[in-house]
């Protein structure tokens, strides 16, 4: 990364790269956001600070913030993922979910790009505005992705614009995506998911620890639990549901999603292309899981925009290519997609956001 030397302490700004805990580590800010990333391990977003109430939407999971090269007793048959999972806002990238096979490759959970170290190149630092380009080429795939993370002075907008460039003399199939989890003091009983008009397909993958039953449909916002009774997707239950779920909502004509706190007057909300990313995740792990890796100890919901779905979750990319969501990149081919973070105050929820960025509340 091009070296900064500069003190400068308003409008939009880019600190000197640092470490942290011996990873790389990248701030950018304006006058609302403040938003910290690791280089050295998948530009992952360990920070993303409203400043005007001081508020860190992503979780933190108590397994905590570890190098990358930290070596475990064993290695996980699943890939290196979950053991380096400290929460935050993970890029997912070529396949996603469980581990697969493809075209030769051994690909772990999740992919390649959340595991991988980048580069970064400072393209624009001005008071006004500020950019950055953050590059890396896959090991087991032959692709090249980049990423521009810009911040304009005076808007509460984070603006994410990406290619994939497929290096390759083959055409490749891939899935795509973003992981951002959010945690406490955030996340709560106060909180409400507002989404467009869409339809809800549960996991496939049944667990005794489900809210709701394994490869069912539902009109969003309502669906039912394992014993038949009605569920309002749009209330975050408590820590106490000890519930673990994963669901995919589709079939929605604008792309977005907000997630408001109604106690605490503010909100995070994604908003891109319908057809850039046409499904989105929503995994909800309220004290469910009481083995590996979190014992019970998390309480977190992740909502994820992504180009397509796992079924069982079992054979990530593979059961993208037999459900038909995975896409194709030929060869030499590139393929763009964008994605604004908007950040808002309101106690009532959201009823829209444009992809311009604003927020309609209710």
């Amino acid at each position: 990364m091009i070296g900064l030397n500069t003190d400068r302490h308003y409008g939009c700004r880019i600190a000197p790269q640092t470490t942290y805990k011996g990873i790389r580590t990248l701030v950018m800010q304006n006058e609302y956001i403040r938003i910290s990333l690791f280089l050295d391990k998948g530009t992952d977003i360990f920070e993303l600070l409203y400043k005007p109430k001081d508020v860190d939407f992503l979780w933190r999971s108590p397994i905590g913030i570890s190098h990358p090269n930290h070596t475990p007793s064993i290695s996980n048959p699943q890939g290196v993922f979950m053991d380096q999972y400290h929460g935050g806002w993970q890029e997912i990238f070529p396949s996603a979910s469980g581990p697969s096979f493809y075209r030769g490759a051994h690909l772990g959970q999740h992919g390649e790009v959340a595991s991988s170290a980048w580069e970064a190149r400072v393209l624009f630092d001005e008071p006004e505005v500020v950019e950055v380009l953050f590059t890396v080429q896959t090991l087991r795939t032959p692709f090249i992705l980049e990423k521009r993370i810009r911040l304009e002075s005076g808007k509460p907008i984070l603006f994410i614009r990406e290619t994939i460039l497929n290096i390759g003399k083959t055409g490749m199939h891939y899935m795509w995506g973003h992981h951002p989890s959010f945690g406490a003091p955030f996340l709560g009983e106060e909180c409400i998911l507002d989404l467009p008009p869409c339809e809800i397909l549960t996991s496939e993958m049944p667990n005794e620890r489900n809210r709701m039953p394994s490869g069912k449909r539902f009109v969003w916002p309502f669906a039912t639990d394992q014993e038949n009774r009605p569920i309002d997707l749009r209330q975050i239950p408590s820590p106490t549901t000890s519930s673990t779920d994963m669901f995919y909502a589709t079939s929605f004509t604008s792309g977005w999603f907000a997630l408001t706190n109604r106690r605490l007057g503010v909100g995070i909300g994604m908003v891109w292309p319908v057809t850039d990313f046409s499904h989105l995740w929503v995994w909800q792990e309220f004290s469910g899981t009481i083995g590996y890796p979190w014992y019970g100890n998390a309480y977190t919901m992740a909502v994820e925009p992504f180009t397509s779905r796992p079924d069982k979750g079992e054979d990530g990319l593979n059961e993208a290519i037999r459900n038909q969501s995975a896409e194709w990149v030929e060869a030499g081919g590139e393929v763009c997609k964008e994605l604004k973070v908007v950040m808002y105050e309101a106690r009532h929820g959201v009823d829209h956001i444009h992809l311009s960025g604003e927020v309609v509340t209710r």
